[in-house]
C-alpha cells in the first residue's frame, strides 16, 4: 500500500482563500490513475482552505478563546476542499471515499495520541480509495487542536510499503542545494539553507516540522518528497522509476 501525501501548497494558492489549482488537481489524479500503484490511501493538506481559519482561531496553540467555532468554521472549509478533489477523482472513474483526520485521530498536548487504522483498512478491502485530510481534532489537554495532513500520514506509516509528499518544491534543500537524500542528522533546517526564503509560516509548524515527521516515517517505509508541479513526477515514482526528489532516510 501506498502513502500519497497531496500537499496544500500544491493543490492551492495559500495567497489567496479558497483558490483551488484545479488544473493541477486535475493532472495528479490522472497521474495516479495511470501510475501502476494499485492500493493507495491519499491524504490533502489545507492550503488556503484550510489555514486562513487554524490561524484565526489559533486552533494549534494551547488556548483558543474560541474552540467551538473554529472547529465547526474550518471542519466545514476542509470538507468542501475535500469535496472538490472527489469529484475530479470521480471524474476519473477512482472511488474515492472521505474520512476526514478529525474523526479517526485523537491528540495529547498537539500531539498525536491515536488513528485508527482500522477504518482505512476496511474501506481499502472494499477497493475504494481513502481520502483523508488536515482537520481539526480534539485533543485531551488542549480541548482541540490541529490535526496536519503530516500527522495523517505519520499514524498510517507502519500500514505502507511507499509514503510520497507531494509538494510545490524538486525536494529538500540544505546549503541552498537539493539534496537526493536527507537524514535526521541534517536538522534543523535554517532560511539560508532555502534557495529562496519564505516569509509565510505553515500554521502546521513548518518546514522543521514537516521534515521531522517524515524522518519518523522513514523509519517505518520508504519516505520521499517530489514535485508536483512537474508534470509526471507522481507517476514515475508510483510507478518506481527515477525522478528529481529528495530520499528521506531515518
Amino acid at each position: 500500500m501506498i502513502l500519497i501525501k497531496l500537499g496544500g501548497s500544491v493543490l492551492t494558492n495559500k495567497d489567496r482563500e479558497y483558490c483551488f489549482r484545479t488544473d493541477v488537481v486535475e493532472r495528479l489524479i490522472r497521474e495516479i490513475k495511470k501510475s501502476s500503484a494499485e492500493e493507495y490511501i491519499i491524504v490533502h493538506g489545507g492550503g488556503s482552505f484550510g489555514h486562513p481559519g487554524a490561524e484565526k482561531y489559533d486552533l494549534n496553540k494551547e488556548n483558543t478563546e474560541k474552540p467551538a467555532e473554529g472547529m465547526s468554521k474550518v471542519q466545514l472549509d476542509m470538507r468542501r476542499m475535500n469535496n472538490h478533489i472527489l469529484e475530479m477523482m470521480l471524474d476519473e472513474d477512482i472511488w474515492g471515499v472521505s474520512i476526514p483526520g478529525g474523526l479517526v485521530t485523537i491528540f495529547e498536548d498537539g500531539e498525536l495520541y491515536e488513528l485508527d487504522h482500522e477504518i482505512f483498512q476496511r474501506y481499502l478491502s472494499l477497493g475504494t480509495v481513502p481520502v483523508s485530510f488536515g482537520d481539526v481534532a480534539i485533543d485531551k489537554d488542549r480541548r482541540v487542536t490541529i490535526c496536519s495532513g503530516d500527522d495523517i500520514m505519520l499514524g498510517l506509516s507502519s500500514l505502507a510499503d511507499k509514503a510520497i509528499f507531494v509538494s510545490d518544491v524538486d525536494g529538500i534543500y540544505k546549503d541552498k542545494n537539493l539534496k537526493d537524500e536527507f537524514t535526521e542528522d541534517m536538522l534543523p533546517l535554517e532560511p539560508e539553507d532555502l534557495p529562496e526564503q519564505e516569509e509565510a509560516i505553515d500554521v502546521t509548524g513548518g518546514m522543521n516540522q514537516k521534515v521531522k515527521k517524515m524522518v519518523e516515517i522513514a523509519k517505518k517505509t520508504e519516505t520521499y518528497l517530489i514535485n508536483g508541479d512537474e508534470k509526471d513526477r507522481l507517476r514515475k515514482i508510483l510507478n518506481g522509476d527515477e525522478v528529481i526528489c529528495t530520499e528521506v532516510k531515518r
